[in-house]
C-alpha cells in the first residue's frame, strides 16, 4: 500500500474515531492516550470501580450535551480513597462535555482553595496535551477551561462564597467536599444546579470524619433514589503499593491512616501522638544542658509569638543514635507584657556563647528583620514554620522520629516557667491534632479555646527536621512522604 493510501486510511479512522467519540463519553475514554507512549490507553488501565462510576453518569453527561437517552440520576456523590483518581476521572468527564457540547453550556468546578480546585484544571489540561486532536477546541487560561469554537466555559472558583451565588452553571463539580469548612458555598451550588433542568451535579470526597453537615450532605446522597453514590471500602488502586501503603500506615495516626488511604469516616481529627507515646521519649539520664559539647554540631529553632502564644526556644543535636533536646526554653506573655524581640536577640546570643558551633533556624515571617539584623554575625536559615509544604514536613517527620523513639529530652522538658500545673512539650504534643488539607498534605494544630498550643511542638519540628534532612542527605524541605500518588502513575 502506498504512503498516499496509508495516509488516507489514518486520516479516515482518525474521522471515525472522533465521531464515535463525540457520540459517546465511553468512546472518548477509550480513544483517550494516558501516556506519551501510544500504545497506553486509558481503556487498558480502567478499574471495575472506574467503570462503574462512569458508566453511571455517561447518560448525563450525553443528556446535557443534547442527545435523547434516558437518565436514572444526575446527581453523584462518589467518595474514594486517596490515589483513587478521583481528579484524573472527572477530569476525562469535563473534558468529554466541554469538547463535545454542540452549544453553550457553563460550569463550575469548586473546592475549599484554589490550589485544589486547580488540580481537576490541570488534569484537563495534560490529557489535551497528550491527545490533540480529541480535545481540539480545548483553551486553556487562568483559572478558565473554553471551548473556542461553542463557548462553552469551566470556571474554577474556591470558597468565597460570594462568587457562586447567583451563578446558573450546567454543570458543578464539588470537590474534597469534605475539607470544605463552611456549607454556605455546598448550599448555594446546590439551589443553582436545581435552575438547570439537564444540570449534573457530582461530589468527589475522602471519608471525613464527625456527624456534621459533611455527613448529613453524604447520608442524604446515599439515602436518595435520585442520587448515584458510590463508597469504595479500603485501598483497591493497583497502582498504589502494598509497601508504599505500610509506611502510610507507620507515619499516620490511625484515624489519619484509615480516612485517608481506606477511606473511612472517623469520630473525630487523628491525635498526632499519645501522652504515652510523647513520654516513652523522656529519658532520665538527661538534663537540661548548660554548656556544649567540644566539636558538636548543633541545631537551635525559634518560634515567636509577641502577645498571645509562647515564645519558644529549642536546641538540639545528634549523638551519632538519635536526636537530643537539649533546651526547650519558654516564654509566655501576659496582658501588658508583651514578650520583646531583644528575648530573641539574647536568646541567640547566649546560645551561641555557650554550644559555639550553632546554626539557627528562623521564621522569616515572624522575625525578617531580626534575621536581617543577625545572619552576617549568625549562621540562620530561613524557615516557614506554618506554611503549607513546611508544615507537612515538619509534622510527619516530628511524628515519625517520635514513635520510633528516634528523639529524646530530659525531664519536665519545656515546662512552663512559675507554673504549679504541668504543662511542658509532652502534655503540648499530646494535645495535638494531625489534619489533611484536600491537597493530601497533614498539618498539625491544636484546639483553638485559648489553653492549648503548638508553639514547642513547631520550633521542635523544624530543628529536627532540619538534622534529619541534612542526616538523608536530602535537601531542605524536600521532606514529602505523604505525596499523593494520582492515576497518571500507573
Amino acid at each position: 500500500m502506498s504512503l498516499k493510501n496509508l495516509l488516507m486510511d489514518h486520516r479516515i479512522l482518525e474521522k471515525l474515531v472522533m465521531r464515535q467519540a463525540a457520540k459517546s463519553p465511553k468512546h472518548f475514554r477509550n480513544a483517550l492516550r494516558i501516556s506519551s507512549d501510544d500504545t497506553i490507553k486509558f481503556r487498558n488501565k480502567c478499574q471495575p470501580w472506574q467503570k462503574k462510576d462512569f458508566e453511571s453518569l455517561d447518560p448525563a453527561w450525553k443528556k446535557l450535551a443534547g442527545h435523547s437517552v434516558k437518565v436514572n440520576c444526575q446527581r453523584a456523590y462518589i467518595e474514594r480513597p486517596r490515589g483513587h483518581s478521583k481528579t484524573s476521572d472527572m477530569a476525562i468527564q469535563l473534558a468529554w462535555i466541554i469538547q463535545f457540547a454542540p452549544d453553550q453550556i457553563s460550569g463550575l468546578v469548586a473546592a475549599a482553595d484554589r490550589e485544589q480546585a486547580s488540580l481537576i484544571w490541570e488534569a484537563i489540561r495534560k490529557i489535551a496535551t497528550l491527545n490533540p486532536r480529541l480535545c481540539s477546541k480545548l483553551s486553556f487560561r487562568k483559572h478558565l477551561v473554553i471551548n473556542t469554537e461553542t463557548g462553552t466555559q469551566l470556571d474554577i472558583i474556591s470558597s468565597d462564597v460570594s462568587s457562586s451565588w447567583g451563578a446558573l452553571p450546567d454543570f458543578v463539580v464539588c470537590d474534597e467536599l469534605c475539607h470544605w469548612e463552611k456549607p454556605d458555598m455546598w448550599y448555594s451550588l446546590l439551589s443553582s444546579a436545581a435552575k438547570r433542568p439537564n444540570s449534573v451535579l457530582v461530589v468527589l470526597t475522602n471519608a471525613g470524619f464527625g456527624r456534621g453537615w459533611h455527613w448529613d450532605v453524604r447520608e442524604a446522597a446515599r439515602e436518595n433514589s435520585q442520587w448515584y453514590f458510590s463508597s469504595l471500602d479500603g485501598s483497591q488502586a493497583p497502582w498504589i503499593h502494598p509497601v508504599w501503603l505500610e509506611e502510610q500506615k507507620d507515619l499516620l495516626p490511625t484515624p489519619v491512616y484509615e480516612r485517608l488511604w481506606l477511606n473511612r469516616w472517623q469520630h473525630s481529627d487523628g491525635t498526632f501522638i499519645t501522652l504515652e507515646e510523647a513520654e516513652a521519649c523522656r529519658d532520665t539520664s538527661l538534663k537540661q544542658a548548660k554548656s556544649g559539647q567540644p566539636g558538636q554540631q548543633y541545631i537551635a529553632a525559634i518560634d515567636y509569638a509577641e502577645k498571645r502564644d509562647y515564645t519558644v526556644g529549642v536546641l538540639l543535636h545528634h549523638d551519632g543514635s538519635q536526636i537530643v533536646v537539649d533546651r526547650c526554653d519558654v516564654v509566655v506573655p501576659s496582658e501588658g507584657h508583651p514578650v520583646k524581640v531583644s528575648w530573641v536577640e539574647n536568646w541567640i546570643k547566649n546560645i551561641k556563647e555557650q554550644f559555639n558551633h550553632v546554626h539557627f533556624i528562623i521564621d522569616e515571617y515572624q522575625l525578617l528583620s531580626t534575621i536581617q539584623k543577625l545572619e552576617k554575625k549568625y549562621s540562620i536559615e530561613r524557615f516557614e514554620f506554618r506554611g503549607g509544604k513546611g508544615n507537612h514536613s515538619l509534622a510527619i517527620c516530628l511524628r515519625k522520629l517520635i514513635i520510633h523513639q528516634e528523639i529524646a529530652w530530659y525531664p519536665g522538658c519545656g515546662q512552663l516557667p512559675d507554673n504549679d500545673e504541668r504543662d511542658d512539650l509532652e502534655t503540648e504534643l499530646s494535645s495535638l491534632l494531625l489534619k489533611q488539607k484536600p491537597n493530601g498534605r497533614c498539618r498539625i494544630d491544636h484546639l483553638q479555646d485559648g489553653r492549648h498550643h503548638d508553639d514547642r511542638c513547631f520550633a521542635l519540628g523544624a530543628a529536627a527536621l532540619h538534622l534529619e534532612t541534612k542526616a538523608s542527605g536530602q535537601e531542605w524541605m524536600q521532606v514529602d512522604p505523604s505525596t499523593v500518588m494520582e492515576n497518571w502513575t500507573w
